[in-house]
């Protein structure tokens, strides 16, 4: 059976470390009356192309980075459920503060709602 479901809300996290930052995204959906979480890790991958190229001097010989979002196996998506958007943020909230020992600053944003736990 096909399921389909509503995205309602895209909260992008960034967790300054001194080594390397981390940034993670937050979907939340929307199935029949449930709201459920997935999360995202956005990650570096580096490119090199698989077909030849030509020994030309226009060609940049640097490396090219990727940054995509890759779906984060550390989170427990079990978790991230509730009857609404707000149980969903605070849940996920909890487990940042938790692993990163740091809290969270909210910042509003024109035409959205920031939800403090």
């Amino acid at each position: 059976m096909i399921v389909q479901k509503e995205l309602v809300a895209i909260y992008d996290y960034e967790v300054p470390v001194p080594e390397d930052p981390f940034s993670f995204r937050l979907e939340i959906h929307k199935c029949s009356e449930l709201f459920t979480g997935s999360v995202y890790r956005l990650e570096r991958f580096r490119l090199r192309p698989t077909f030849h190229q030509r020994d030309r001097e226009d060609v940049d010989p640097q490396i090219n980075d990727a940054l995509i979002y890759i779906r984060d196996e550390c989170n427990d998506e079990r978790k991230l459920r509730g009857e609404s958007p707000e149980p969903v943020i605070v849940i996920f909230n909890c487990e940042l503060q938790n692993i990163f020992n740091q809290l969270i600053e909210y910042y509003f944003i024109k035409g959205g709602n920031c939800i403090p736990p």
